[in-house]
């Protein structure tokens, strides 16, 4: 059988890469935008399988000429592959929320999408269930997806603030399965 896989990393690297030579004032200092506070204080480098400066991709977001772009780039960092999150993700999700809460952001929807996969994908594995099994794999070998929920609990208030943003969920048909793997995740 003949298997396509996709190294994540790599393509993370390479989206970066061409977001920092098409908007290089990405990289020179840090944004002021309140969504990014602390974001420049993370060690990233710690983070496995993230070989990339992820504060230049989440400036990239703020600025409308890039954000599509930076979008890309951030999707190929936060995805270990199509039905998983990477180690990456739980330290972004502070960040997405405060992103997707301001109406200023451009590509606001695209994010708050990134916002509920993170949500879903990171909803633990039922061990008693073959199929969850199959498809997430046991909870013990993907640290990332508890991380995950403990970054939606710790911000809460912001998943609370998206839920009750009609703005934005107006024309979003947010449906009750991804509203529900958004309450879980936060803990509320």
């Amino acid at each position: 059988m003949l298997v396509c896989k996709v190294d994540h990393e790599a393509a993370a690297v390479t989206a970066t890469a061409a977001l920092t030579a098409a908007y290089p004032y990405l990289r020179q200092e840090a944004s002021p935008h309140p969504a990014l506070e602390g974001c420049e204080d993370v060690e990233w480098s710690s983070i496995p399988g993230c070989p990339v400066d992820v504060p230049v991709v989440l400036r990239g977001l703020l600025d409308p000429d890039a954000a599509e772009m930076a979008e890309r780039a951030l999707d190929w960092l936060v995805m270990s592959g199509p039905m998983s999150i990477s180690a990456t993700m739980p330290a972004v999700v502070p960040y997405l929320l405060r992103l997707t809460a301001d109406p200023s952001i451009p590509r606001r929807n695209e994010l708050f999408g990134l916002v509920l996969v993170a949500a879903a994908l990171s909803a633990p594995t039922d061990p008693d269930n073959a199929w969850d099994l199959a498809v997430s794999g046991p909870e013990k070998d993907h640290p990332e997806r508890a991380l995950c929920r403990a970054a939606f609990v710790a911000d809460a208030a912001w998943v609370r603030r998206l839920l009750a943003d009609d703005e934005l969920l107006v024309g979003l048909h947010l449906d009750e399965g991804e509203r529900a793997s958004l309450v879980q995740a936060a803990g509320l």
